[in-house]
């Protein structure tokens, strides 16, 4: 197995870190699906806490789940328990943070129709680094799970299917960790939110996996994240706030809108909430890079450099890491196009992922045009070098048939280099 150096954070550079963990403790594999249908309205959000131990290691874990009454406002305390049965995804705060500090995403999640055990953790580093965290967690997903025999929550949570975990910094490691040094095999759902790599992905653990990270992150790593993302297997996604840092997304409502439909996919099998992911996420400073896994409906691959494609430069081969024999170099010019066409079995909306590369210092600016319309405005920021190729997530109505679907740049940078556009 690959060693790992894990994150050493200093007690005054930590006291920045902030966060959010969930773990999972229910044997999954692919085929799990989920049991009941996601919510289609909000709850209003109840609050219970609980003085869990493991061994001498306090747990104390505020609860927070759908609740009675109107939505909105803030959590209410000891409220009674909404009709229906739940699935649990826990979260945990990181260093010198708290669940109360952290109720933008809890209670995103818990209004969705999700149970969301939210431990109070006095964070050690050395805890994290060595597993004793994710230990703690794995505890507490237990205790809740258990709240479902007897109590004000019995009979509310869902046992059958799995459990998600997330978590920012501190807590995004302790999420990583547990899907991998650490594992637990009932995660069927991960969101690690700027962590670093804490192992190698273990086979025990089958869950869809959701990064977060800002890449101009100066406390955990933005190359760490991605060599974790690189890792682990499909389904996999990663949102990059271009030009963020360790918390600066925790005001942006992409975030929680995200986090919480992927959650509805991953646990409730809602793949309504699946598909508005690109646009959960869209933006000028977002990147949205999804890799599906076996039950995701696959894409057809359109290479920019196959006839009947067109490109207003050079078919180029030079910058590794292509697919098919090459990618499109466009001209340099403002409106120097790059074309493909795309056949589609019926008309409907598409989700169009334009793969591309930009070793430049500034972002390609360009429309998309489907069918001679334009129908977006899309910004190919800077991937670093001619060889990272990323994947910009897009979606489209096609008609059933023969489509055109163009890029044109807005600037005289022109394009970047693209590859190809898988389109599902």
């Amino acid at each position: 197995m690959q060693r790992r150096t894990f994150l050493k954070v200093s007690a005054a550079g930590a006291a920045a870190v902030g966060g959010a963990a969930l773990l999972g403790t229910w044997q999954a594999n692919a085929s799990v699906s989920a049991l009941a249908t996601a919510p289609t309205t909000p709850f209003r959000v109840g609050v219970r806490r609980y003085d869990w131990t493991r061994g001498s290691r306090p747990c104390t874990t505020y609860v927070y789940y759908p609740a009675t009454g109107t939505p909105g406002g803030n959590p209410v305390t000891n409220a009674e328990a909404a009709a229906g049965v739940f699935p649990v995804y826990n979260f945990t705060h990181g260093y010198q943070s708290s669940p109360q500090n952290s109720l933008f995403i809890i209670r995103a999640l818990a209004a969705a129709g999700f149970i969301v055990p939210a431990p109070h953790f006095q964070h050690n580093v050395s805890d994290v680094n060595n597993g004793n965290t994710s230990r703690d967690v794995s505890e507490i997903i237990t205790r809740t799970l258990a709240l479902n025999s007897s109590g004000p929550l019995a009979g509310r949570i869902n046992t059958s299917i799995g459990v998600g975990v997330s978590g920012h910094s501190l807590g995004g490691m302790t999420t990583h960790g547990l899907l991998t040094s650490w594992p637990d095999s009932r995660i069927i759902s991960a969101n690690p939110q700027s962590c670093v790599d804490m192992g190698n992905p273990a086979s025990s653990v089958k869950a869809k996996v959701l990064f977060v990270h800002g890449d101009r992150d100066d406390l955990t790593g933005y190359s760490s994240a991605r060599q974790a993302y690189t890792e682990m297997p499909a389904p996999k996604a990663f949102l990059t706030f271009v030009g963020g840092s360790h918390t600066s997304f925790w005001s942006d409502n992409r975030f929680p809108a995200t986090v919480v439909d992927w959650a509805r996919w991953s646990m409730y099998g809602d793949t309504a909430a699946r598909d508005r992911l690109p646009s959960d996420a869209a933006g000028s400073n977002t990147r949205w890079e999804f890799v599906p896994g076996s039950d995701v409906p696959a894409g057809q691959r359109y290479e920019a450099e196959t006839s009947p494609a067109v490109c207003q430069g050079t078919i180029d081969s030079n910058h590794a890491g292509y697919s098919g024999s090459g990618f499109c170099n466009g001209t340099n010019a403002l409106g120097a196009y790059s074309e493909l066409t795309v056949n589609a079995t019926a008309a409907g909306t598409a989700t169009l992922g334009v793969r591309f590369a930009n070793g430049g210092s500034g972002a390609r600016p360009a429309s998309l045009v489907v069918n001679g319309s334009t129908v977006a405005t899309v910004s190919f920021e800077s991937t670093g070098t001619w060889t990272a190729w990323s994947t910009k997530t897009l979606t489209a109505a096609l008609n059933a048939g023969s489509n055109t679907v163009r890029l044109v740049p807005t600037t005289a940078a022109g394009l970047p280099n693209v590859d190809a556009i898988d389109v599902r």
